[in-house]
């Protein structure tokens, strides 16, 4: 119940009046509609005495079967001897509050169509905000699919139960406890007949119910396999089409499409047989209902009236507790989807904004790091130690997969190393605050991503204060600039979902880009010069060369023409530093270094 109460609040931000006010509307037109039903009662009770006396509209002082709520009502009115005088009054009482209750009903659907979106928009915010704070260890592991599954449709679900099937129990609530407290005032007898069933009914629904959650779990995480599955193809769709793999890729869904078809169907046909197999206690409990009430009423035990009311109250009861024992189904719907979202939302956000902002110069040391993944047996990185004064410029090398990126992402604390310690001037990096460290730290990923923005937008995501100026100077930095103005639309030419309009050279110069313009006293290259030419490749790191003293700059690369004018290479094997010093150093060597020298050599 906590967890429930915990996203019932997240949703409810700004509009918790508003709902709750709702039930309360929700009382007056239930019981607006028991009292237009009750007024039936009345009316037949001195119909019926009426037609045993002196004939119609003659006055009537008592009602057999009479009781305090009944002459309660009737005194509102003028009471039973005015009302018996003058039934007309009858269709007035009728009119006037079927008018109330749809002047009524209509302030509720203004309410929900307040609050409804106001719920979605609310826990989509929540959801959304908490899914760009998370660590970057907890989000690589999690599915886009999932992720997009859990926003939209479980949010759906979960919004969904919290107002239509919400509102659905408490009118039930509403009208059982004013229906069966009429009913127990006029005859005890037909109000405990009239819910005789109903204990079997919750009884029967709560062990199938049970399974009905279990199937609708597997169903909702066979979908959000499937979206998964839809998302990484519409990313990879150039791949696809390279290597004619579509065929494959449409065989390959289908497996996904029939494990959700066949889950969702086992899902489905126990919550219709249920749907339907409940109807046997609603209809079950009307005829048994009924038949009382006409026994009674031959004995003489109840009125007319009463049997007329005990029948209209009996159907006014048992529907929506049937339909309550179906909400029961949605509630499993519901709490699977609740287990979803908090899968997100009780994950521990990232703190970025603790620790100190001591300035930031570009000095760099290792001391014995080592770095292991959590579900790695063997350590990434082992005993790394290296030292970059300010303004260097350092080429790190190795073979894929011996931990280069690693170790860049430990300098901006994407991953947090195991043993040892990174200090950047003097200063231990676990004890900077995050949000600042990535300020002064910048790095260009192997992978570039552009978002569905323009090109402008794009290099300022890093800094959204940045002048023209300064974006142009940055994308001259990066060489991108003349191609930019050859599109009609420059700079605010868009780029497309994931940059598609643009070259790989392109959207990677645009990244380079995006990071010169922070102005970081940090650079880190990781591999993201291999999708441009040598010679762009050169310009490149001429334009950087000429702001040397403003930066520190890391560059991991496959290219001995890249790392050689580097102040200070570093080669990796095996995750450990196997060679470290200067172009003209390492070449002497009989190592990696050399051994890469001479295979590119040969190539040229």
């Amino acid at each position: 119940m906590s967890k429930m109460s915990n996203a019932m609040n997240i949703m409810l931000k700004g509009c918790k009046f508003k709902y709750y006010f709702y039930f309360f509307v929700l009382l007056i037109t239930n019981f607006l509609n028991i009292m237009s039903s009750y007024a039936s009662k009345i009316l037949v009770d001195i119909l019926e005495v009426q037609g045993k006396g002196s004939g119609f509209n003659t006055p009537v002082t008592a009602l057999p079967d009479s009781n305090q709520l009944e002459i309660w009502f009737s005194n509102l009115f003028g009471g039973i001897e005015f009302l018996s005088t003058h039934l007309y009054m009858f269709s007035i009482i009728i009119v006037v509050i079927a008018f109330s209750n749809g002047l009524f009903l209509l302030w509720r659907m203004f309410m929900r169509s307040e609050v409804q979106p106001r719920m979605s928009k609310n826990m989509q915010n929540e959801l959304f905000y908490h899914i760009e704070r998370l660590p970057y260890t907890v989000i690589k592991d999690l599915k886009n699919g999932d992720i997009i599954q859990t926003c939209t449709h479980d949010e759906d679900v979960l919004r969904r139960f919290a107002t239509q099937d919400m509102y659905l129990i408490v009118s039930t609530i509403y009208i059982v406890v004013l229906a069966f407290g009429i009913l127990a005032v006029t005859n005890i007898k037909i109000a405990l007949i009239s819910m005789c069933l109903m204990p079997f009914l919750f009884i029967y629904s709560f062990f199938v119910i049970k399974e009905v959650r279990v199937r609708y779990r597997a169903t909702d995480d066979s979908e959000g396999r499937m979206s998964d599955k839809l998302e990484e193809n519409l990313a990879s769709v150039r791949l696809v089409k390279a290597f004619n793999n579509e065929k494959y890729e449409i065989d390959d869904f289908e497996k996904y499409i029939t494990d959700y078809r066949g889950k969702y169907m086992h899902w489905r046909k126990l919550s219709a047989f249920f749907y339907a197999s409940s109807d046997i206690f609603v209809f079950a409990e009307i005829a048994l209902t009924s038949l009382y009430g006409f026994y009674l009423a031959y004995k003489g035990e109840i009125t007319t009236g009463t049997m007329v009311i005990s029948f209209t109250f009996v159907n006014m009861m048992v529907w929506p507790i049937r339909d309550v024992a179906t909400v029961l189904s949605n509630l499993a719907r519901a709490m699977a989807s609740l287990d979803r979202i908090n899968l997100i939302l009780h994950e521990p956000l990232e703190d970025i904004y603790s620790g100190d902002k001591p300035e930031i110069k570009g000095g760099i040391e290792f001391k014995d790091v080592s770095f292991m993944f959590c579900d790695s047996k063997e350590a990434t990185l082992k005993d790394i130690n290296f030292k970059i004064e300010p303004g260097q410029t350092v080429a790190i090398m190795g073979k894929t997969g011996c931990g280069k990126s690693t170790l860049a992402y430990l300098l901006t604390r994407l991953y947090d190393y195991s043993s040892g310690q990174i200090l950047i001037d003097g200063v231990d990096i676990t004890k900077i605050q995050k949000h600042y460290l990535r300020s002064n730290v910048s790095i260009v990923l192997q992978d570039p991503f552009l978002f569905s923005k323009t090109i402008e937008d794009n290099i300022k995501i890093a800094r959204q204060d940045a002048s023209q100026d300064e974006i142009i100077r940055a994308a001259s930095i990066s060489h991108i600039h003349d191609n930019i103005m050859q599109f009609k639309n420059g700079y605010r030419t868009p780029v497309g979902e994931k940059g598609t309009t643009l070259s790989g050279g392109q959207k990677q110069r645009v990244a380079i880009a995006r990071t010169i313009i922070t102005n970081s006293p940090v650079l880190i290259f990781d591999d993201s010069l291999s999708a441009v030419d040598t010679e762009t490749d050169y310009l490149i790191r001429k334009s950087l060369a000429e702001r040397k003293k403003q930066s520190t700059t890391l560059i991991i690369t496959h290219r001995i023409s890249t790392a050689r004018d580097a102040d200070l290479i570093i080669i990796l094997e095996d995750g450990q530093i196997s060679e470290i010093g200067k172009h003209n150093d390492l070449i002497k060597k009989d190592g990696l270094y050399k051994r890469i020298y001479e295979i590119q050599t040969k190539m040229v």
